[in-house]
């Protein structure tokens, strides 16, 4: 069976050694003439075994499978490196270059600037100008010029670029990786007057002209009554504008379970991919309609990739259902998983970096999961009622999507949203038909009478799509949240949900044990992990900006001790801990002001946990916190032996006026402490030769216990 499954699916043969060879080479670092040799080596024993027919002599035909899989495993190393091989600005950088970029987007607004994305041109390196590539993060203070900015403006500056801040704290969501993924490396903040625009309408051609529709669509909706939350999710939905949506709106989709509704992917364009393929199929019936057809279909779905601004998901999904018709259309038995694998094949020798992009794997996973389990899964839910019949094929469709993305999402996403059958029974029919009259309304948007109309319909679409989702979202236990899963535990949830599918489809026993194995297996990570869980104790001062905040875990709760005023309880110190207390399965989380421990005695937890005017004590770990009035702490006496003395107030002692009061070979410098502070605390501790653990700068300070 498996055997003829793979003959049927070559591509699919081809595509896993190149897979392969792609993460062997982001892995490792071979050198390129060693790949080149190889594969070189390889396609002359092919040569020379086609010349002289050895294999065939010897009947060993599988020579030629070990071989091609050799070479596409030396081809995916090969792609990887010249990939890393592209012109880089950042190999150019000295001190004051001047660069010149490209805009490749509009800007988006921020409380104090506008964020842009910006292709490099040319750096100006010792005095000649190199021509170069990679992309950059660019944030313009707010002024008149920089709102104008528009893609395609060419401007130059001195470069004074930084890295892209991650603070490292435990489990923290990494930014700083996400815009590596999308090749972005460096970013820079621009004053008023330290740039200059010296070009319009610059790079890609194509790209502007899909951006610039873009905009000038958003504010055709705006100009024909679509307004807030309405026209936030109109731009989103049918042009891809998901940045202009509200933080309210896209936690109300999430917790539905039906943000993705809201990110233009595979749906969408699967959407406007099956609407026409069934439309058209009367042309089949007349000489060379199905010709027609598929060049019908391919036209209206780059073109929808165009509308859409050339979004890479929107690219991806437009190149795949590409392949799905052609095969489809123009061959007899065609088979579906050829097709995506080819297109998956393609994709990847282009961009290998889309191997590791979430949106890639979720897209992929969520066709399979539909091809694969809807139409078995809606054979069960059979009526012949017309309309219960369309429900319980959306029904279908929804959870067969989510049945094949869900350990996926569990593992970035850490929540899993409970009703997302019932929110795509609504949203789905919704999407579709805001689709078709986002696409009237954009064909019609020169004739204001027509375009007002269309407008009208569309806002009470959208509107009743919101309300639904709102309505929702209230349900009790709408959502899961804080699910910590790893890796290895993803993986073996897709091997008991394939198991488990095997098991129920084919009703053979050999199926059982493998789906068995993946739940006794679970089982008894989660035993390992809630074992791990109970033992853990440990203290962790966080990386948060302007804030001193140590968490003391003991088991499965948290104390919390912090000085960040009301504004930053709920901004930094929840965004900067929430996913850390979720992966280390707390359970009770309590919060202290590190203001209160100034003068009482606070004992937590049976005398594990002490603190006394700035003393903590934690098991078998002695902390002195340096807050305000410190100075004022001291009765006197012998000194005090401590682990470490942890600095949280940029006014006061130096370090030998605290070696007078305190024993101590440690500081650890809190990021509440502004740079040039914690400059000269580090030079002193170097002098003293006391070990200094600057947080702002060499990450969270972790005690484990």
């Amino acid at each position: 069976m498996v055997n003829r499954f793979f003959s049927e699916v070559p591509f699919l043969r081809l595509i896993l050694p190149f897979c392969v060879g792609i993460l062997s080479g982001f892995a490792t670092q071979l050198e390129r003439s060693f790949l080149v040799v190889g594969l070189l080596i390889i396609l002359l024993a092919v040569g020379a075994d086609l010349i002289l027919k050895i294999s065939s002599k010897f009947s060993r035909e599988w020579i030629y499978g070990i071989l091609l899989q050799m070479i596409l495993f030396m081809s995916g190393l090969l792609v990887v490196d010249l990939r890393k091989s592209f012109p880089d600005f950042r190999d150019h950088l000295n001190d004051n270059n001047l660069v010149i970029v490209d805009l490749v987007e509009y800007p988006e607004e921020k409380p104090k600037s506008y964020k842009i994305i910006a292709r490099v041109r040319a750096v100006k390196d010792q005095g000649d100008w190199e021509q170069t590539g990679g992309k950059c993060l660019i944030y313009f203070r707010k002024e008149d010029n920089s709102e104008d900015l528009m893609p395609g403006d060419r401007i130059i500056f001195i470069s004074r670029f930084s890295e892209i801040p991650f603070n490292g704290n435990p489990n923290e969501f990494n930014y700083k990786k996400y815009m590596h993924r999308h090749g972005v490396y460096k970013q820079i903040f621009l004053e008023k007057g330290s740039w200059e625009k010296i070009g319009e309408n610059k790079g890609s051609p194509l790209l502007l002209a899909a951006v610039k529709m873009q905009n000038h669509l958003f504010q055709k909706y705006r100009k024909y009554g679509l307004k807030d939350d309405v026209l936030e999710v109109a731009g989103a939905l049918t042009l891809g504008l998901r940045e202009k949506l509200g933080d309210e709106i896209k936690q109300s989709y999430t917790v539905s379970g039906s943000i993705h509704i809201l990110a233009i992917s595979g749906l969408h364009v699967g959407i406007l991919y099956m609407v026409l393929f069934y439309s058209l199929s009367f042309l089949k019936k007349i000489p060379y309609g199905k010709i027609v057809m598929v060049l019908v279909i391919l036209a209206a779905l780059w073109f929808f990739a165009l509308l859409t601004g050339l979004s890479p998901s929107v690219l991806r999904a437009s190149t795949m259902f590409s392949f799905v018709l052609i095969g489809q259309s123009l061959r007899r038995h065609s088979n579906v998983y050829n097709s995506l694998a080819i297109s998956a094949f393609i994709l990847l020798f282009i961009n290998p970096t889309l191997i590791s992009n979430v949106g890639f794997q979720l897209s992929y996973c969520a066709v399979l999961g539909i091809v694969i389990v809807q139409p078995r899964l809606h054979n069960l839910m059979r009526s012949r009622f017309w309309l219960i019949d369309k429900m319980s094929g959306l029904v279908a469709v929804s959870f067969a999507a989510q049945l094949a993305t869900f350990p996926l999402s569990l593992f970035y996403f850490h929540q899993f949203p409970v009703y997302f059958w019932l929110t795509n029974i609504i949203v789905i029919p919704f999407t579709t038909i805001i689709l078709y009259f986002g696409l009237l309304f954009f064909s019609i948007s020169f004739y204001s009478p027509a375009a007002g109309f269309i407008g009208k319909i569309m806002a009470f679409l959208v509107n009743g799509m919101n309300n639904s989702v709102e309505t929702i979202r209230e349900f009790p236990l709408s959502l899961i949240d804080g699910i910590s899963i790893s890796e290895i535990e993803s993986v073996a949830l897709y091997c008991l949900v394939i198991c488990t599918g095997l098991f129920l489809v084919r009703r053979k026993g050999v199926f059982f044990l493998p789906l068995l194995g993946s739940i006794l297996f679970l089982l008894l990570m989660n035993l390992y992990q809630l074992y791990g869980v109970l033992r853990q104790k440990s203290v962790v001062l966080y990386n948060i900006k302007d804030v001193t905040a140590i968490n003391f875990i003991d088991g499965r709760t948290s104390y919390m001790v912090h000085d960040a005023g009301e504004k930053n309880l709920d901004d930094q110190l929840n965004y900067y801990t929430k996913n850390h207390l979720n992966v280390s399965g707390i359970k009770k989380h309590i919060m202290f002001s590190l203001a209160s421990f100034s003068e009482n005695i606070t004992e937590i937890r049976g005398g594990s946990l002490f603190f006394h005017k700035g003393f903590v004590k934690y098991y078998d770990i002695h902390l002195f916190v340096y807050s305000d009035n410190s100075q004022n702490r001291f009765a006197g006496g012998k000194k005090v032996n401590i682990d470490a003395l942890i600095y949280s107030n940029p006014a006061g002692m130096n370090i030998s006026s605290m070696k007078k009061r305190l024993i101590f070979d440690k500081v650890i410098i809190s990021s509440s402490i502004p740079e040039w502070k914690a400059r000269l605390l580090q030079e002193e501790c170097n002098k003293s030769k006391i070990a200094c653990h600057r947080v702002r700068n060499d990450g969270p300070s972790i005690f484990e216990l």
